[in-house]
């Protein structure tokens, strides 16, 4: 596999956030139309900035592609991290972490020790997660999710 296969983050646009917006901007859209003085408000105005803000947000994170891994021949890359070789991947497991009340199964890759790799924030202050866990808990299609192991599972020898 020499060329490089991108798996993207799916996330469902219909949620309580969309519900919010929708609710937030019937609401001013009323106001604006049945009292036009409320608009020169500066409240009105802070809330109007809010809905754009918010609808922006929405937006950004639910209508563009987010990578989510980059495999390719020289090894894995998850989300905004540095590139980890195949060669520095001691092993795999999959694995149920908690994060708040609930559970979630990710698969772990697990470095080798003294590996020269530079982690950056998130994965130093990653919980149960690990600096390399890959989410198979419905953020990637069941399909690219099936895919990404078995892809991972050839490339790491137990």
């Amino acid at each position: 596999m020499s060329d490089e296969k991108i798996f993207y983050y799916k996330f469902n646009r219909v949620n309580a956030w969309l519900i919010l917006n929708l609710a937030l901007t019937i609401t001013l859209a009323y106001w604006s139309i049945r009292c036009v003085c409320l608009l020169y408000w500066v409240q009105t105005q802070i809330l109007i900035g809010v809905c754009v803000f918010s609808w922006l947000a929405w937006g950004w994170k639910y209508l563009l592609k987010h990578r989510a891994v980059v495999i390719d021949g020289e090894g894995i890359k998850l989300d905004y991290s540095r590139k980890l070789s195949w060669k520095d991947i001691a092993r795999t497991e999959e694995k149920e972490v908690r994060c708040g009340f609930r559970r979630y199964k990710v698969l772990i890759l697990v470095p080798k020790e003294g590996i020269a790799y530079e982690y950056n924030f998130l994965q130093r202050h990653n919980g149960e997660f690990t600096p390399f866990a890959i989410p198979l808990y419905g953020l990637l299609s069941p399909e690219d999710e099936k895919e990404i192991v078995k892809i991972v599972k050839s490339k790491v020898r137990k």
